[in-house]
């Protein structure tokens, strides 16, 4: 009987050994779990390219974002996104939004010391400014996306980013969708030519002119407005799209519409013209001039991206041609 005890309490003691062991093993193997869920990295909030080709990953949704890219302020606000900073308008209105904002200088003259001081988690910048910054901003450990808009593409492209950014995708969405067929209604109001017109863009910069000859705002515009740019046909070194002017081509095209950009003031364009184009026998015997087909068109819509308000710079040479046609 004894000896039956004895094992009997052996047996007992035995289960509660290995029981013990068991929750020991269960606790440690559920510890090292959350352990390994705590060190294992989340999935960035968004990862993208920028115009640049560098990689953009933020690990979460930015709050403070300071803007230096004056071209994709509009689109920015249009989605919803609010900013800490904002570039000083430069010869352009702001959105609304933007008013009240703290101005961190002009897109091309940043004052590094108020921006870092606005302690931002992203920064929005234009490639051809700021590609210098990007050095003391990845010292800072603070993302900068340089982007670009030269053209409708880059209009819907960055208006849907900034969708991204804010966490408004839908929205950027719909009204990339809602411009789209306000734009195409416009297109459709346009008569189809046998021969489609001709036309040249003179940019105005300072005391330099130059013809927009690929993708721009305006260019786009004129394009799917069934107009057919007469400069295509130019030789010659371009830049981003623009080459320089030289009035013995601009004869030689004799486009039909001529329409004036500047990237100053449209008085100071003007009076650039008038100083040194208007006195030439040549420029009076364009068709352009002498059908009164020249017009210099509003810089916030062919000059400075208006985002999906685009539309608008759509209805605007539209009426122009349209006009011109029933005259």
């Amino acid at each position: 009987m004894k000896d039956r005890f004895k094992i009997t309490v052996f047996i007992l003691i035995m289960l509660v050994i290995v029981s013990g062991c068991q929750n020991t093993s269960q606790q440690q193997q559920e510890s090292q779990r959350e352990e390994g869920a705590i060190n294992q990295p989340s999935e960035p909030y968004l990862t993208f390219k920028d115009f640049d080709g560098e990689t953009v990953t933020l690990q979460d949704k930015p709050q403070n974002i300071v803007i230096l890219n004056e071209q994709v302020l509009h689109s920015f606000y249009q989605v919803g996104g609010k900013a800490v900073g904002v570039p000083t308008p430069f010869n352009v209105e702001a959105p609304e939004e933007a008013a009240q904002v703290p101005k961190v200088g002009y897109m091309h003259e940043v004052s590094m010391e108020k921006v870092l001081a606005l302690k931002p988690d992203l920064v929005i910048g234009q490639r051809f400014d700021h590609g210098k910054l990007r050095e003391i901003f990845k010292e800072a450990n603070i993302p900068l996306a340089n982007l670009n808009t030269q053209s409708i593409e880059d209009i819907k492209q960055n208006t849907i980013l900034m969708g991204k950014i804010t966490g408004n995708e839908q929205k950027a969405e719909e009204l990339v969708d809602q411009m789209n067929s306000e734009i195409n209604q416009v297109i459709e109001q346009i008569p189809d030519e046998k021969e489609m017109p001709t036309y040249a863009i003179l940019t105005v910069m300072g005391d330099t002119a130059y013809v927009e000859q690929s993708s721009t705002i305006a260019v786009d515009i004129a394009d799917q407005l069934k107009l057919r740019n007469a400069t295509v046909s130019i030789g010659g070194e371009a830049f981003a799209g623009y080459i320089p002017f030289s009035m013995e081509e601009m004869v030689m095209i004799n486009p039909d519409y001529l329409f004036i950009l500047s990237h100053t003031t449209n008085a100071e364009a003007e009076a650039m013209i008038e100083k040194n184009f208007k006195s030439n026998p040549a420029w009076s015997s364009l068709s352009a001039i002498s059908n009164d087909h020249m017009y210099v068109l509003p810089k916030d819509k062919f000059v400075t991206a208006p985002g999906v308000d685009v539309t608008e710079s759509y209805k605007y040479m539209a009426d122009l041609i349209t006009q011109s046609q029933t005259n």
